[in-house]
């Protein structure tokens, strides 16, 4: 009768063990290729949406903490939009100092107002004259309506807030013999703002950057747009100018007049 050769019990114990641990190994090296192949793909993207818009920007609140605008300026921004007011009784706290240490940049100023739907447009035109005085940059005002809490597209009264928008940006206007630029959504911007705006430049939030109209002025893309300032990187609110820098220097031009 032959000899019939066995493997000790604990010699196929560690083979498993090794081919175990082959198979995670495996797993892991899959796994991190296709993370980072996906976070190629979304840098991919996000190139492909700011590319050839080489005039860029950020808009910032008190939420974003103390900012170093050269720093900011040397990492490539050209403009910066800084909150001011919302609704009739709300200021951002760091607006006036971030407005004093801006001006010692050369870089484009804007100020932006968070339009309220529960506040008339002459309260909020008072509130935003005596906050912020004459401190409104070089470039239009902005005017940012967004839904929020319980306003939402089904619930929003759509005339009344047509009525107190159209009353804001007028008087904004009228009083600072500037443009202002409503930054919104496309769909709010259908709804809301065109059937009773029909010249006031828009800032939309949109991904889609190509062949917008003439009347787009600004373009929010993201709100992980990275700069360096004080030594790291920080996210903002990334913005774009839709067009070159001539034409920039045109609208920093005409908000110095």
């Amino acid at each position: 009768m032959a000899t019939q050769h066995t493997r000790p019990i604990y010699a196929r114990t560690r083979g498993a063990k090794w081919r175990h641990r082959l198979g995670l190994v495996l797993i892991l090296v899959l796994v991190a290729g296709l993370i980072w192949g996906g976070l190629q793909w979304l840098q991919f993207r996000r190139d492909a949406v700011v590319q050839g818009f080489n005039v860029r920007g950020v808009a910032v609140s008190q939420n974003d903490g103390y900012l170093d605008f050269a720093a900011l300026q040397k990492d490539g921004l050209k403009f910066v939009y800084l909150k001011a007011t919302q609704g009739a009784s709300y200021s951002d706290d760091n607006f006036s100092s971030s407005y004093s240490r801006i001006l010692g940049t050369s870089l484009g100023v804007g100020v932006y107002h968070v339009f309220s739907f529960s506040s008339s447009g002459q309260a909020q035109t008072a509130y935003f004259e005596k906050t912020v005085n004459d401190n409104v940059g070089n470039l239009p005002i902005g005017i940012q309506v967004q839904y929020y809490g319980d306003y939402t597209s089904d619930t929003v009264n759509v005339k009344r807030a047509q009525k107190q928008l159209r009353a804001l940006v007028l008087n904004l206007t009228d009083h600072y013999n500037r443009h202002c630029v409503i930054w919104t959504t496309p769909t709010i911007a259908k709804h809301i703002v065109k059937p009773v705006i029909k010249k006031t430049p828009l800032w939309l939030d949109t991904t889609q950057t190509r062949q917008q109209s003439q009347r787009v002025l600004f373009m929010h893309y993201t709100n992980r747009a990275v700069y360096r300032q004080n030594g790291t990187s920080q996210e903002f609110n990334g913005l774009i100018f839709n067009g070159n820098d001539d034409a920039f220097q045109k609208v920093i031009a005409a908000g110095l007049n």
